[in-house]
């Protein structure tokens, strides 16, 4: 029986979640493999005409929520192209420009490749199946096997712009919360949340913000009569009161996972009320707890740690003037606490 097609929505349009599990269903990932998945799919990112919102690494299957973005694909030279297929492939890899006849010799485009490439690089289908074949390869041979990794192709849901995104994206971050492997999102280290707490500058670097926009509020449906988007947000997320404003904002989409993660349904676990209360109460900021918790090399590993007049003068006679001083436990120096600044907030 033949595949059926996949469905295609534009990046005007929405995005697509997609899923993919290992043959079988075994727990196979430990953490050293998640990592090298978390690599790949850095590097396929920026390669790929793609934008990543939301991911997460289990043990025996992968989620991630992108948008393709079909329009830089089409309109991007041959100088762009070329680039981002060496950042994939390798910075001596050419890439190919023609066909192979019966014999092996080449048929070179008319374009030299530049069409062929953008097909390539502008398909979301096309970067999933190269992660997951280049990640089979590394896999199969760290643990000398042979056969399939994956049970079956991949599933790609499309889920329309807007909150049904926001939706998408915290029932992502919250898999590891529903598994019972943590009881708070961020904990997990292989998620996108997991990510932006721990390591901000690298989770910048591969994710892309969502954001809603007027018109997607309060359950609000949006582009009617699109063929296979889904328009409305999850049951468990219905009750849930959002506003319009711009989700890029890390504390605000933390406030909305713990909101969602809150919510109970039966056979998972879900986030205990002291906690979603807990992050409530400071607006998805963290509160002293968690600043302990995700900030605490800077007791050991930092230079120096004080008020804030002590490290500016520190600052100043090393000749670090113009970095000013950093508070791990709030964002400037009204709202810290007056012994926590040092030269630099350092994560886990």
């Amino acid at each position: 029986m033949a595949r059926a097609k996949r469905r295609w929505v534009s990046q005007d349009t929405g995005s697509f979640h997609i899923i993919s599990r290992v043959a079988g269903g075994e727990l196979l990932f430990n953490e050293g493999d998640k990592e090298c998945f978390l690599r790949l799919l850095e590097r396929f990112a920026v390669g790929f005409f793609v934008e990543i919102h939301a991911f997460c690494i289990m043990s025996n299957h992968f989620h991630i929520l992108a948008t393709g973005l079909e329009k830089e694909a089409f309109s991007a030279s041959k100088e762009e192209l070329f680039r981002r297929y060496r950042l994939i492939y390798g910075e001596d890899a050419e890439p190919p420009t023609g066909t192979y006849d019966t014999s092996g010799r080449v048929i070179p485009d008319a374009d030299e490749g530049v069409e062929r490439l953008r097909r390539r690089l502008g398909a979301i289908s096309r970067f999933v199946q190269e992660l997951k074949q280049t990640f089979s390869r590394f896999y199969n041979k760290k643990y000398d096997r042979y056969g399939y990794l994956w049970g079956d192709r991949f599933k790609g849901v499309i889920v329309s712009k807007g909150e049904a995104q926001l939706a998408c994206s915290a029932y992502i971050d919250l898999n590891p919360v529903r598994a019972a492997i943590v009881q708070k999102p961020e904990d997990y280290r292989w998620s996108s949340l997991g990510l932006r707490v721990r390591t901000p500058v690298r989770a910048k670097m591969l994710l892309r913000p969502l954001s809603i926009l007027p018109g997607f509020v309060n359950g609000a449906e949006c582009d009617e009569g699109v063929e296979g988007v889904e328009n409305t947000v999850e049951p468990m997320l219905a009750p849930i009161i959002l506003s319009e404003k711009s989700f890029d904002h890390f504390f605000t989409y933390r406030e909305f996972v713990y909101k969602s993660g809150g919510v109970e349904r039966s056979g998972s676990a879900h986030i205990c009320s002291e906690l979603v209360n807990d992050v409530l109460k400071y607006h998805g900021d963290f509160g002293v707890g968690d600043r302990f918790r995700y900030r605490i090399k800077n007791f050991s590993e930092g230079i120096a740690l004080g008020n804030y007049a002590l490290i500016a003068h520190l600052q100043k006679s090393w000749n670090r003037k113009y970095i000013r001083p950093r508070s791990f436990m709030g964002k400037d120096r009204s709202c810290s606490c007056s012994w926590s600044f040092t030269t630099r907030v350092l994560r886990l």
